[in-house]
């Protein structure tokens, strides 16, 4: 830089001249050192510059004016500097930025002086600096002048709205004195803030009380936050506070006061105590409830509550089930099925489940039961468990059941509530209504405000709705008002519908409003209807086996309920439909439709019915045209007799079970169809699934009725023909076998013996067989013996089939009983070579007899491989035979189950008893005969 104190004879650049030519250049190089370092956040081009450029103009008028006329006053102020420094407030700068951005631009100026080699003056440079500090010295000012302001303005609006909060809040030093408190805590103190502040509780509250606030403001001045209930004593009654109390940060962290809010619950405590007490009394109705089984499940379906009722209709104890799935009350066939998670399912999906059925009692009895599951949601909807009734129906099934709640939850009036509301005056006209009012009446809200409300109403309801209005105003007597009830709605279009309807009174200045809830229940009433008739249809159609009971049943339900008349058509063997039942809701129709019994459709026609079981799909046919008559009709007589029924409609439903198609329902109406045919279809389709699984039972149990019959009378058919032919063999053996003439011929005639006393013995369980499946039982002619000495000689007669094998005998204690003495020798020899059969041949079978208290026991055990546990509870079921049994042995698997029988005739009974380490042991207990006299 270059200063010259005396100046040139021709006139120089002079700094005023450098301010003006390089006025942009000053600006970008000032600006750019800014976005270095000095601006707190970026910021735009023209934010930076703000009045600078107008404060380079006035620095250069300023210089000139300094130059022509020597050293003269500075400006006292200068307005776009306060300007600059109330901008630099708005966009964040501090005042110590504000202060060094002055000097950059000083540096910034005397940096372009020295580049461009310009001198210049003492005075100049003197005069630069002066009006740069005057600068710096107005736009300070105005800076902490405006910032002063905003800080008054921010903690003026800060007291008024603490003073508008409805709680108390204060603020205390160390010592406890009072540095603030707002309005809401002058109310209470009951003093004016001049007689708060600089005092301490002690001097404005009870000792006791004062002493406790005390205690508490100790803890938080140890930097602990704290939050309480406290009970203050007032005049009018003590008061519950919940309060919050946190240290106030000072010097060195440490706090040195205390800020809190107290809030007023009194009356969320008055209503948590009024609902603890109302939950009592409700705990105390539902466990003096006995005649009904009243109890609370979680969200799981596990018991968390048990009444009396309960304990009296099932049997256990609080103790015993709490915590307990409600499937523990449920028959073993629904909790197969899924019952118990099926209907809780329902409750969740459709807000309640209700059903009928068997349910099991601690001890084992069975009883039927009408059952309620509600789900329980809270205001937000959130599932919080379910409610069960239980009620003992036993002795009366057949009562008619219920599916209306019973409560109801009142709605704040929300333009966006899913029911409508409509608020009345007290002359009956139409104050307001919410969107869902227009949606179910049809009524635009401008062409219902004012009218009177009756314009909902149809006949009779309309007419009278005003003498009502009138009659409860005069004596106070309510029929709607406060109770609720079912009634009817007219939409505009004049159609009418059901609704529900709740309606409450507000008592107001200028008279009585009424305020009336409407929900349309249409659909819940359909789905009542539809669920009660499947209830019906399901109960009906499981009540009997038989094919032409189940038919008959599934028309008289179409009808009764469904359509005008109903004909089934099943396919036969021979793959063709065959009509099988019909049935009209009208006797005359009736005697018609008996004429179409011989039409049934034709598969592979173009019968359209015929063409919906191919297709194995439910069809509408909301009108029926001629041109649908003349294809299914099978002739001209045929025609006739489908154009006198005179079908309007009709639903065509296959007949659809486990895959198979069995026939179809053809369900017609002979007047016009009213309502959802639609909704019908799905109705019709639901009895026809019900129908096909009856059907399809008495199917399955005709066959197996028939396939048993069969199978008995074609063994004892076969076991009496064979004994001739046998009985020939095994003499022919005989004599073959005495007459030997030499060992090979006497071989083959003892095996040809052996292999006919084989078949002898197959042809003789086999007689016992049907005689005890279809006569009533084997015979037992009882007569006295040993049974030791019996037993003795059967295991001789054993032994010599078995010459390789040892058999073991032991007897103990008194042999005396009364039996049958071949069939006892059967029991013997069965039990002993089935037990040789199935064990190693290196081990023994060990036989034993003894007396045990009333009863004699024969006990036969082998050490052979275990019996599958999967196998011992059919081991005595007939046609049973163990993966060792060869075919060698002849062995039709009948023998246990003879056995069995032959055991049972006696009056006894057998058991067996396999494991891996103990072997297999067979036991009989046979019954003693009482002493003589």
């Amino acid at each position: 830089m270059n200063f010259d104190p005396h100046a040139s004879e021709s006139p120089p650049l002079t700094l005023a001249d450098v301010l003006e030519s390089r006025h942009e250049d000053i600006i970008q190089r000032w600006t750019g050192r800014l976005r270095e370092g000095l601006a707190p956040t970026p910021r735009s081009q023209a934010e930076l510059e703000d009045h600078i450029g107008e404060y380079l103009w006035e620095m250069a008028r300023v210089l000139r004016q300094q130059t022509a006329a020597g050293a003269g006053p500075l400006p006292e102020w200068l307005p776009v500097a306060r300007e600059h420094g109330s901008q630099r407030l708005r966009i964040g700068f501090d005042v110590q930025a504000l202060v060094r951005e002055y000097h950059v631009l000083r540096e910034c100026i005397l940096d372009l002086v020295e580049e461009t080699g310009v001198r210049v003056t003492l005075g100049e440079v003197r005069a630069l600096t002066a009006f740069i500090t005057t600068g710096i010295a107005e736009g300070v000012a105005e800076y902490l002048r405006q910032r002063d302001a905003v800080q008054r303005l921010s903690e003026e609006r800060l007291r008024t709205l603490l003073d508008q909060a409805p709680a108390a809040i204060f603020a205390k030093d160390a010592e406890g004195r009072y540095l603030y408190s707002n309005r809401h805590q002058q109310r209470l103190v009951g003093r004016p803030l001049e007689e708060i502040l600089g005092r301490d509780d002690a001097a404005l509250f009870p000792k006791a009380l004062a002493d406790a606030l005390r205690l508490h403001d100790a803890q938080v001045l140890e930097g602990h936050t704290l939050t309480f209930e406290e009970v203050v004593e007032f005049d009018s009654g003590p008061r519950t506070y919940l309060s919050t109390k946190f240290p106030l940060p000072g010097g060195e962290g440490r706090p040195t006061a205390l800020g809190g809010i107290s809030l007023d619950i009194t009356a969320r405590k008055r209503a948590e105590q009024a609902l603890r007490e109302s939950e009592q009394r409700f705990r105390l109705l539902v466990e003096g409830v006995e005649d009904y089984a009243v109890y609370l499940l979680d969200t799981e379906g596990r018991v968390i509550s048990w009444n009396t009722g309960a304990q009296r209709i099932k049997g256990y104890t609080q103790r015993e089930v709490l915590g307990q799935h409600i499937a523990l009350f449920h028959t073993p066939e629904d909790r197969e099925a899924g019952l118990p998670e099926r209907c809780i399912r329902t409750a969740v999906t459709q807000g309640h489940c209700r059903v009928e059925g068997q349910r099991v009692r601690k001890d084992g009895s069975r009883f039927w039961a009408e059952i309620v599951i509600t789900a329980l949601r809270d205001e937000a909807g959130v599932l919080r468990g379910f409610s069960k009734f239980t009620r003992d129906i036993s002795r009366r099934k057949r009562a008619e059941q219920t599916l209306r709640e019973t409560t109801q939850r009142l709605h704040a009036i929300l333009e966006t509530a899913v029911d409508g509301i409509i608020t009345i005056d007290e002359r009956g006209r139409i104050q307001g209504v919410n969107p869902a009012t227009t949606r179910l009446f049809g009524y635009a809200p401008e062409e219902l405000i004012g009218q009177n409300v009756s314009i909902l109403m149809p006949e009779p309801y309309r007419g009278e709705h005003d003498g009502y209005m009138e009659h409860y105003l005069r004596t106070g007597e309510r029929r709607v008002i406060g109770i609720g009830r079912e009634v009817e709605g007219r939409r505009k279009d004049g159609s009418v519908f059901p609704l529900e309807l709740s309606v409450s009174e507000t008592l107001l200045p200028q008279g009585r409003l009424f305020t009336g809830m409407v929900r349309d229940i249409t659909a819940r009433k359909r789905a009542e209807r539809t669920q009660a008739f499947f209830l019906e249809a399901g109960t009906l159609l499981s009540q009997s086996l038989d094919l032409a009971t189940t038919l008959k049943k599934l028309t008289s339900l179409a009808v009764r309920h469904l359509c005008d008349y109903c004909m089934v058509d099943l396919l036969g063997e021979d793959g063709q439909l065959h009509r099988v039942e019909l049935a009209a809701r009208d006797p005359e129709v009736d005697v018609l439709l008996q004429r179409s019994r011989p039409y049934p459709p034709l598969m592979g026609s173009n019968s359209p019915v015929a063409r919906a079981l191919e297709s194995g799909e439910a069809v509408a046919v909301p009108e029926i045209t001629p041109a649908w008559l003349d294809a299914a009709a099978r002739n001209a007589e045929h025609r006739a007799q489908l154009e006198a029924l005179g079908p309007k409609s009709v639903a065509l439903v296959p007949l659809v079970a486990r895959g198979r198609k069995l026939g179809i329902v053809n369900m017609a109406w002979t007047r016009t169809h009213t309502g959802d045919f639609a909704e019908d279809l799905e109705v019709a389709r639901g009895l026809a699934d019900r129908a096909a699984v009856a059907i399809d039972n008495a199917r399955l149990y005709q066959q197996a009725q028939e396939a048993i019959r069969v199978r008995e009378d074609v063994v004892a058919i076969v076991s009496h023909d064979l004994r001739n032919p046998l009985n020939a063999i095994s003499l022919s053996a005989t004599l073959l076998e005495r007459e030997a003439v030499n060992e090979r011929t006497t071989k083959t005639a003892h095996r040809i013996a052996s292999a006919a006393d084989r078949a002898t013995g197959m042809i003789r369980d086999l007689l016992d067989f049907t005689q005890a499946r279809v006569g009533g039982g084997i015979p037992i002619h009882k007569l006295p013996l040993d049974l030791h000495e019996h037993v003795r000689r059967v295991v001789e007669e054993v032994r010599l089939a078995w010459p390789g094998r040892r058999i073991e005998l032991q007897a103990s204690g008194e042999g005396r009983v009364e039996a049958d003495e071949g069939r006892l020798a059967q029991v013997v020899t069965n039990l002993v070579g089935n037990a040789l059969q199935h064990s190693p041949p290196g081990t023994p079978v060990r036989v034993s007899t003894r007396s045990v208290d009333s009863s004699l026991l024969l006990e036969v055990h082998n050490q052979g491989p275990a019996i599958p546990a999967e196998l011992l509870s059919t081991l005595f079921e007939p046609y049973r035979q163990g993966a060792e049994a060869g075919s060698g042995r002849g062995s039709l698997g009948l023998g246990l189950y003879i056995t069995r029988q032959i055991v049972l005739g006696h009056g006894g009974s057998v058991d067996v008893r396999s494991t891996p380490e103990d072997g297999t042991t067979f036991t009989v207990r046979l019954p003693r005969p009482p002493p003589a006299d």
